[in-house]
C-alpha cells in the first residue's frame, strides 16, 4: 500500500519561487501540491477551502503579510502545519513567525538543500531552523537581538511591519489621490533600507525589484529616504532620477508617474514612505498632496497611540 498523500499549499508572491518549491516537492512522491497563491489573503481563503496538510508561507506578501496570514489560518485550518520560507533574517521577525505556531523557518537562499529536510521535520512535529541562522539567539530580547543595540522601538519595520492596518492606510491614500497603484514601505533602521509592507496593483517583477530599497537605488522612494522630503515625478520615461533598470521595471508595470511622501512621526522620526503610482503622466494637485499629508499624520498618530 502506498503512502498517504500529503497535501501542500505553496504561498509566495514571486512566480519563480513558487515554481521552484513545487518542483522540489515533487522529489517526494507523497507530497502533492494542491495550490499555488501569491498573496496572504488568498492564502487564507485557500487554506480554509482546501484544508492542506502543510503550507509553505513567505513573510513579505501583499494584501496580508505571512505572519498575520498564519495567525488567521490557525482559526480556519487548525490541522495545517506551517513552514515559513523567507529571505527575511531579522531575529525579531523570525521569533514572531514562530509565535504563530509554525513548525519551521527556512531562509530562501538555503532552500535548495534545506527545504525537503525542513518539510520532513515539520510534518513529524519537530521544529526546523535554517543552519545559516544557527548563530542567532532567538531567545534574547528584541533589544539584544537587533544589531547595534537598537530595539524594536527604534526600528519602524520591526515595530510596525506586521500590522494589517497598513493595507487600510494605503487604500485610503490611493482613493484620496485617484491612483492606480501604491506601496507603503517602512524603514528598517538595522539594515538602512526600506521594506514594502503593503502594496496594491503590482505584479511580481515590481515587488521583487522594489521589495528592499537602499539609499543608492535611483528611484523616488530612495530619494525620499535620503532627503526626508516628498518627491513627485510627472513623467517616469523622461525623468533623470531613475536608472535605466528602475525605469524599465516601472514602465513594464505601466507606471508613468509617481509621488512618494515621507512618513514622519510626531517626534520627527522617519518611519517610511507611502507612494502612489499612476498609469498616466502628470502630478497630483497641491490640495491632493495636502490631503495625503493629513491622512498620513492621522495614521501615524493612530499606530503610535
Amino acid at each position: 500500500m502506498g503512502k498517504t498523500s500529503i497535501r501542500v499549499l505553496v504561498v509566495d508572491d514571486y512566480k519563480a519561487w513558487r515554481s521552484f518549491f513545487s518542483t522540489a516537492l515533487q522529489k517526494k512522491p507523497e507530497l502533492q501540491v494542491i495550490g499555488q497563491v501569491s498573496d496572504g489573503l488568498e492564502a487564507l481563503q485557500q487554506a480554509q477551502e482546501l484544508q492542506p496538510d502543510l503550507i509553505l508561507l513567505d513573510i513579505g506578501l501583499p494584501t496580508l503579510n505571512g505572519i498575520e496570514a498564519a495567525r488567521q489560518i490557525r482559526n480556519v485550518s487548525r490541522a495545517s502545519k506551517i513552514l515559513f520560507v523567507s529571505e527575511n533574517r531579522s531575529p525579531d521577525i523570525i521569533k514572531e513567525a514562530f509565535t504563530t505556531g509554525a513548525g519551521g523557518y527556512v531562509v530562501k537562499s538555503d532552500a535548495a538543500t534545506e527545504l525537503l529536510p525542513a518539510v520532513d521535520a515539520v510534518l513529524e512535529g519537530k521544529q526546523f531552523l535554517s543552519r545559516s541562522l544557527a548563530g542567532y539567539d532567538l531567545a534574547t530580547s528584541p533589544a539584544e537581538a537587533s544589531e547595534g543595540g537598537h530595539g524594536i522601538e527604534d526600528n519602524p519595520y520591526l515595530r510596525f511591519g506586521l500590522s494589517a492596518l497598513f493595507s487600510e492606510f494605503l487604500a485610503s491614500i490611493i482613493k484620496a489621490t485617484s491612483a492606480d497603484f501604491g506601496t507603503v514601505q517602512l524603514y528598517d533602521s538595522t539594515n538602512g533600507v526600506l521594506q514594502i509592507v503593503a502594496c496594491h496593483g503590482f505584479g511580481s517583477e515590481f515587488l521583487d525589484y522594489f521589495n528592499t530599497v537602499k539609499f543608492d537605488r535611483d528611484c523616488a522612494c530612495s530619494k525620499v529616504m535620503s532627503e526626508r522630503s516628498r518627491v513627485v515625478v510627472a513623467d517616469v520615461a523622461t525623468d533623470p532620477l531613475f536608472s535605466d533598470e528602475s525605469k524599465d521595471v516601472l514602465l513594464r508595470a505601466n507606471v508613468l508617474s509617481v509621488q512618494s511622501t515621507p512618513l514622519i512621526d510626531s517626534s520627527g522620526k522617519f518611519v517610511g514612505v507611502v507612494s502612489t503610482h499612476y498609469s498616466r503622466p502628470g502630478t497630483p494637485s497641491p490640495d491632493v498632496l495636502k490631503h495625503v499629508d493629513k491622512v498620513a499624520t492621522s495614521f501615524l498618530t493612530k499606530i503610535n497611540a
